[in-house]
């Protein structure tokens, strides 16, 4: 089963704030693995806009940001009022991220669109 353009897209700019985060050499090799993917689609003649890995890439970073203490254990240092205005923080950015990869398939036509429901990033 191919992966759709969007998760694609999501899952290179993943990549990029681990590689420039994390560093591992690995992961390099799995980038241009999804760089490939994202030319295969253009090479069939999908119009792609890079600006969505950019945007993905923004909001995606946001999120670890976020996250970034609370992966670290600090959740206690950082308090519970704190922890829970991250934690509404992350859903408001998760929307965002999931209205970008909407927008990338209504703009290619490819995949189907992640409908959240009864879900609290709705």
């Amino acid at each position: 089963m191919e992966m759709p353009i969007s998760e694609i897209i999501d899952r290179l700019s993943i990549l990029k704030l681990k590689i420039e985060r994390i560093g591992e050499p690995h992961l390099k090799k799995e980038q241009e693995a999804f760089e490939s993917a994202v030319q295969e689609f253009k090479d069939k003649g999908t119009q792609i806009n890079d600006s969505w890995i950019d945007e993905l890439y923004e909001v995606n970073k946001k999120i670890w940001d976020l996250e970034s203490d609370i992966r670290k254990g600090r959740e206690g240092e950082l308090g519970l009022e704190e922890v829970g205005r991250r934690a509404i923080q992350i859903r408001d950015l998760n929307k965002q991220r999931v209205s970008i990869k909407n927008r990338i398939i209504e703009e290619t036509g490819l995949g189907f669109k992640d409908v959240k429901m009864n879900h609290a990033s709705d």
